[in-house]
């Protein structure tokens, strides 16, 4: 039905109004609503930075009784420091950030 209100030039939205109030003291009413929920917004001090996606790596851990003592892992355990290594923040997001929109995705289906 409300496509065919619409289809007709109508406001379909008058489908959701209640038959027993008037028309009038419901437009009353809704633009009462509307101007209160404009004044209730606050402009926001600071603009909202842009999400930042991780890209989504799909890896298996090794379980440490599984690893050979002939390995690469079990040759450098306990011989480097990890809390000393320096990550290039720049190519680190370059390799491991997705800075594409995710409503891009949905539209584009």
């Amino acid at each position: 039905v409300q496509n065919a209100i619409g289809r007709d030039g109508h406001d379909p939205s008058i489908m959701d109004l209640d038959p027993e109030k008037s028309l009038e003291y419901q437009k009353a009413m809704a633009s009462r609503k509307s101007k209160k929920k404009k004044k209730k917004k606050t402009p926001s001090k600071e603009p909202k930075k842009p999400k930042v996606r991780r890209k989504k790596i799909f890896w298996s851990p090794i379980e440490e009784s599984k690893i050979d003592d002939n390995s690469l892992w079990s040759m450098i355990k306990g011989s480097f420091d990890f809390d000393s290594l320096k990550v290039d923040q720049d190519e680190f997001q370059s390799l491991f950030t997705d800075t594409s929109n995710p409503a891009d995705k949905k539209n584009k289906a």
